[in-house]
């Protein structure tokens, strides 16, 4: 025996000793007890928010006016083939264990399908009756329709011994708790396909909103995700991103508040290393996976993660091609119907419109910027013709001026030589405005702290590598162009290469303005590498580490790389400010 729902009971009728209808003279029903019911039954269906527990608590106020030893509430299912039980009190068995029926079979069956109510004196000579238990005594039954103006929802049914027959005034009663019933279930029912609908509508504004807003990916599905969580009631759900290729895990973006390291476990590794994973390259429709099914077609760590008893999985594609997907997890007792299920698959067409977006503005800013870049580089070179280039022509005729007159005038070659000094400063200033106005435009326009947070918080949203950052005081001292372009470049090399060799969940980043010039340092939690190993493919792989050492060494500076295998790096370079 399972555990019974409150209000079911297996040690006999419920049937209080007062709750027998009072007989008047001539052997009709007295009005008081069937009023006060109808009022009390009326007033609780009409301002319910619990419509289980108020079908529940109506069964008992019936009981203690009918005296019956058990009442089932049946409802045809979204099909209108099936009913199902949807309460119950006095029924020896759990509701899980109740038969269902469907239309036509049984006096539930025959009562939705003549939408009229049986009566029967004497179960055991009724064809219509079945017997969902072993087989007792003769019973009498009373099954009335719950009928609204829109058509039949289901049956109310009432069972007690054949000895102890229903008559027609227990008849004309329930037929009217049926009916006040079925109103309160046609009225529940379309506030919750109103309530859904506006569910879906809140989902799909938010998605879109999400989408046409977000200005990067990782950003763009962290919110899509977090909506999505909120919005389903879901116990859990992440969004996954594979690589290019297809081949493995790029990235986990989860739906909760606070950022969690369990679900990035899976991140790099391969998608076919579990069955899901494998299914997901084919997938072009939603996945719902039963709980019997979960542990063998997703990893431990994501079913533990998501603590869910149903997942819905949703492929997002652009024209065939898989861009991520949407795994959502469902409570036990709140799994994802047809609807929810095209919700969510909405809500992936969405997010695959807004990564297609991001990727063609990503396309177009790229165009953009080799416009830029062409269009700087012919300024530069106009400028470099006009100015620089003019005034270096100029240097060297003067310069072969001196030398003709050195032997025959020295004086006026020396007043040459003087000109030639000065032409030589103009071009040294020339040569520094240049270099100023080749800085990236972002530290021109903003504060060197400014710029290193910017630059730090775009590297966090392009990677979800977090990134905290520490910029001491300047003191009053200006950078000079030279080392603001060093720290940009080396700030940008050493973060890049984190990304791609690190594995690191976070880095840090300080800058400090001390006497003999600026000192900045990098560290980061990754895997670490041998320093000694500089042509392992590990951080130092490539000319990422040379590079920054040669501008650091260039600025008479000094750097130096700190790291293990297992503990980290750590990058610090001292630049003097002259």
């Amino acid at each position: 025996m399972t555990d019974q729902p409150r209000g079911l009971s297996s040690s006999g009728p419920r049937r209080p000793r007062s709750s027998r209808l009072r007989l008047l003279p001539g052997g009709s029903v007295s009005p008081e007890p069937s009023f006060r019911l109808l009022t009390q039954i009326s007033a609780a269906l009409s301002t319910s928010l619990d419509l289980d527990q108020t079908l529940r608590d109506t069964l008992e106020r019936l009981n203690a006016t009918i005296a019956f030893d058990a009442a089932t509430v049946f409802l045809l299912d979204d099909g209108g083939r099936e009913l199902k039980v949807k309460a119950a009190i006095g029924v020896p068995v759990s509701l899980a264990e109740l038969t269902s029926f469907k239309v036509g079979e049984g006096v539930v069956g025959w009562v939705v399908q003549h939408a009229t109510t049986a009566l029967i004196a004497n179960s055991a000579v009724d064809a219509r009756y079945k017997s969902t238990g072993p087989a007792r005594q003769a019973r009498t039954v009373l099954a009335a329709p719950l009928r609204t103006a829109t058509g039949v929802l289901g049956a109310l049914v009432l069972v007690r011994p054949a000895a102890e027959p229903f008559g027609p005034d227990h008849q004309r009663l329930v037929e009217a708790v049926a009916g006040q019933a079925a109103v309160a279930i046609e009225h529940s029912r379309l506030f919750e396909t109103e309530r859904a609908s506006r569910r879906r509508a809140e989902a799909l504004l938010e998605a879109a909103q999400a989408c046409s807003e977000a200005v990067t990916v990782p950003e763009l599905l962290q919110r899509a995700v977090k909506r999505v969580a909120v919005t389903m009631r879901a116990r859990g759900a992440a969004i996954f991103l594979p690589d290019e290729d297809l081949a493995t895990i790029a990235g986990v973006f989860e739906g909760g508040d606070e950022p969690t390291s369990i679900l990035q476990g899976v991140v790099k590794q391969r998608i076919d290393a579990f069955p899901l994973g494998r299914a997901l390259r084919d997938a072009h429709d939603p996945i719902v996976v039963d709980p019997t099914d979960l542990r063998d077609l997703i990893p431990e760590v994501v079913f533990t993660r998501l603590a869910a008893r149903q997942l819905v999985i949703v492929p997002i594609r652009w024209h065939d091609q898989l861009l991520a997907a949407l795994v959502v997890g469902f409570a036990p007792g709140a799994d994802a119907g047809p609807a929810e299920v095209e919700l969510l698959n909405e809500v992936g067409r969405q997010v695959a419109l807004g990564m297609e977006r991001l990727r063609l503005q990503g396309r177009v800013q790229e165009q953009v910027n080799q416009m830029a870049v062409v269009g700087e580089r012919n300024r530069i070179a106009r400028d470099l013709h006009d100015g620089i280039v003019q005034y270096v022509y100029a240097l060297g005729l003067n310069l072969e001026h001196a030398r003709d007159l050195l032997q025959a005038d020295p004086p006026a070659a020396a007043t040459i030589l003087t000109q030639s000094v000065e032409q030589v400063n103009h071009v040294l200033s020339e040569m520094r405005t240049f270099i100023y106005q080749l800085r990236p435009i972002i530290m021109r326009e903003k504060e060197i702290g400014q710029w290193i947070a910017d630059l730090c918080r775009q590297f966090q949203q392009a990677t979800s590598i977090d990134v905290v950052t520490q910029i001491g005081k300047t003191g009053g001292r200006e950078l000079s162009p030279e080392i603001s372009i060093a720290l940009f470049r080396i700030i940008q090399e050493t973060l890049a290469n984190i990304y791609k060799h690190a594995s690191a969940r976070t880095a840090t980043l300080l800058l400090e303005f001390q006497p003999e010039g600026v000192r900045l340092r990098i560290a980061d939690d990754g895997i670490g590498f041998d320093p000694a190993r500089r042509g392992a493919p590990e951080i130092g792989h490539g000319h990422g580490l040379a590079n920054i050492e040669e501008r650091v060494r260039d600025l008479n500076g000094t750097v130096s790389v700190d790291s293990a295998p297992g503990h980290g790096s750590r990058l610090e370079a001292v630049i003097p400010y002259r």
